[in-house]
């Protein structure tokens, strides 16, 4: 072998011996603050919240005659899928 080969190869085996020993490192080292999981703020929140409940928004007010004259329209021609399904006609 040339000796160009054999240094390509040494340093690729030392390459992926440091990845290794960087890799098992990574995995052994406990996490930072110690063992305790880190406390979230939305438990705070949630329980200064407003009682608990949820306002609901209305969708359009659009009555369902209107959407199906308005699909009817808007669909014509068009590929019969997704929204469009089944006004194509």
């Amino acid at each position: 072998m040339s000796e160009k080969s054999l240094v390509a190869q040494f340093l690729a085996a030392v390459v992926v011996a440091a990845l290794a020993v960087g890799h098992a490192d990574a995995q052994t080292q406990p996490a930072q603050g110690g063992d305790k999981p880190a406390k979230s703020k939305s438990k705070k929140a949630a329980k200064s919240g407003s009682g608990g409940k949820v306002k609901f928004l209305q969708g359009s007010a659009e009555t369902l005659a209107q959407r199906t004259a308005r699909l009817k329209r808007e669909c014509k021609g068009a590929v019969d899928a997704g929204a469009c399904s089944g006004y194509t006609r």
